[in-house]
């Protein structure tokens, strides 16, 4: 029968995270113990010196020596802790870059529409918030926590040599404290970290929403609480944290209380022995100093638990990012033998129901194929499947006779070039934003590729030309002016494979004129899938496929499709009527 292996505990997945940096993370824990030792010498001089004035006569040669010892003490003590902390941050710093070098390195390897699935907020908390949150338990809180503990324990062991009993009275509120705080963390659990993760979440990846929606949301006058997702996300967070504090709140007062109870139990039974001759002054000033002083550090330990409850879930969200499959890479990469398109009964579901249904066709090398329907009929996921954002669920999509799948990811990107609805540019200079990664191309191909799509006039204007770096020093570019950089992208990259989704759908007339040359620019000689709103912009495709509901209902020629009377030629319909339509500017009767 084979063995089910064991889940890693956090802490080990968290050390394995550190990978070959734990000898320093060891060194930093080695350092902290010494120094939490160093730091403990104080506290026994103390009774040693008071033992010495009580006792006359005074060695003043023995009172030099232990103000020496606890000079050296306290001098290594911050040498060791400061060294400790040097070690505790290089291991820190190390396994974040680390950890997030193999995040961004997983999601480059995943399926393409990985991110479409989830809002860009909550994927951002993974890689900064939680992660940074291990950083800070490797860098402070690792290294705290031993200090927290060993200091107690120094404290109570020194307490029974000296006197046991009262040792054993100064232990009285550890229990009281252990009930209430667990009874904490079981009204906790009831929450779930999950829930709160989920509800965090959720908020983030809606606020980053918002501020990108921002243009609109001033145009309308809105505002925060207008934006009802936004409202009811921030609301459902704040009652949810609200619930969880009023409910966790009396068992917290219960630990604070307890944790600062030692003197209630110590001082009578210090005074008790005294009377009676069991103990002296110097040992009941040690007591008092000790016994109250060691429970300081359980209110820092209780905070931490809070904290690693955080990391805990921050790990596992992090190992679910990890373990998604990645897309899966042939062991043998194939070669098309040209740029043809072709889909044979392919079907393709996100969730449940299915987005496309048997879909088959074929999109001849060097020929323009439309993709017309209403919203959600299919056109992007259509577009989407070929270079791999996702796999179909059924059926196969090949280029030039081979199987998408068959083909390694990075020769399948690159023949593969893109013009999105959404024009996404980075925050470098155009040149580099034209460029995307290929430096061995000459600078003329970079100012050829913006002439073919209409940019090179505009981008000279800027203050720095190509080397403008955008969204600097105010410089920000029209979404006309975005498309055609993006335009001027994919001519560079000369890709022989081309999709278009509505390049030109939020363009105003004059930019919709400049990128519709472009686009002829970018279409020569190259394999198009092209999805479109403007009937007009497809009326001379070599085939437009008419979709509805993830089904391909019409296939044909534009002035073919007309004649049939059909699903297309209603649209044409509607569409040449709106193109016609005209503001009524005679007078009123």
């Amino acid at each position: 029968m084979q063995s089910v292996k064991k889940p890693e505990s956090p802490f080990r997945r968290l050390l394995s995270f550190a990978g070959h940096r734990k000898w320093l993370i060891t060194g930093a824990v080695l350092l902290t113990a010494i120094g939490t030792l160093l730091g403990f010498i104080p506290f026994l001089v103390i009774y040693l010196i008071t033992v010495e004035l009580l006792s006359p006569p005074i060695d003043g040669s023995y009172i030099w020596y232990l103000a020496i010892v606890v000079l050296l003490a306290a001098v290594g003590r911050v040498v060791f802790l400061f060294i400790s902390t040097i070690l505790s941050h290089m291991a820190a710093f190390d396994t974040l870059f680390g950890i997030k070098r193999t995040l961004i390195q997983k999601i480059g390897d995943l399926p393409l529409g990985y991110l479409n699935k989830r809002t860009s907020g909550s994927v951002t908390k993974i890689i900064t918030e939680d992660v940074d949150r291990i950083e800070l338990f490797i860098a402070h809180h690792l290294t705290d926590s031993v200090g927290g503990i060993l200091l107690p324990v120094f404290a109570i062991g020194y307490m029974i040599t000296i006197d046991w009993r009262i040792a054993l009275v100064s232990l009285i509120p550890i229990p009281l404290a252990l009930i209430a705080i667990k009874m904490a963390y079981r009204e906790s659990e009831n929450k779930s970290m999950k829930k709160y993760y989920d509800a965090l979440d959720r908020m983030n990846g809606i606020i980053v929403e918002y501020i990108r929606g921002m243009p609109v949301v001033k145009v309308f006058n809105q505002t925060a609480r207008s934006f009802h997702r936004l409202s009811d996300s921030v609301s459902t967070y704040r009652d949810f944290v609200i619930e969880w504090t009023k409910e966790c709140a009396p068992s917290y007062s219960a630990f604070s209380v307890c944790v600062n109870l030692p003197l209630l139990f110590i001082l009578p039974t210090c005074v008790w022995f005294f009377v009676n001759g069991s103990i002296t002054i110097p040992e009941m000033l040690l007591f008092l100093i000790l016994g109250t002083g060691y429970t300081s550090t359980m209110m820092k330990m209780a905070k931490f638990g809070g904290i690693w409850r955080q990391i805990t879930e921050g790990i596992s969200r992090i190992d679910a990012l990890l373990t998604i499959p990645d897309l899966i890479a042939p062991a043998v990469t194939k070669t098309p033998r040209d740029y043809s398109i072709s889909f044979k009964d392919v079907t393709f579901s996100y969730e449940k129901s299915p987005a496309i249904q048997n879909i088959s066709f074929t999109a001849p090398e060097k020929t323009v194929t439309a993709l017309v329907g209403p919203s959600g009929s299919g056109k992007s996921t259509i577009a989407q499947l070929i270079p791999r954002f996702w796999d179909a669920s059924k059926g196969m999509i090949s280029i030039g006779g081979v199987n998408v799948t068959d083909i390694e990811p990075e020769k399948l990107m690159d023949m593969v070039g893109f013009v999105f609805q959404d024009s996404f540019l980075f925050h470098e200079s155009i040149e580099e934003n034209i460029r995307m990664g290929k430096p061995e191309k000459p600078f003329d191909e970079v100012v050829a590729a913006a002439k073919a799509a209409q940019a090179h006039e505009f981008i000279m204007a800027l203050p720095d030309g190509y080397n403008t770096i955008i969204g600097s020093e105010g410089t920000y570019l029209s979404g006309g002016e975005q498309q055609r950089i993006i335009l001027a992208r994919t001519i560079f990259k000369d890709a022989p494979i081309v999709i278009l989704d509505e390049a030109t759908a939020f363009a105003d007339p004059e930019n919709e004129y400049k990128i519709q040359q472009a686009i002829d620019s970018l279409l020569k000689h190259k394999t198009v899938i092209m999805i479109a709103h403007r009937l007009s912009t497809i009326a001379h495709a070599d085939q437009i496929i008419v979709l509805s509901e993830g089904r391909i209902i019409e296939n044909g020629k534009h002035q073919a499709l007309i004649e049939q009377n059909g699903q297309y030629s209603r649209m044409w319909e509607s569409h040449s009527a709106a193109r016609s339509w005209r503001f009524n500017t005679g007078g009123v009767a």
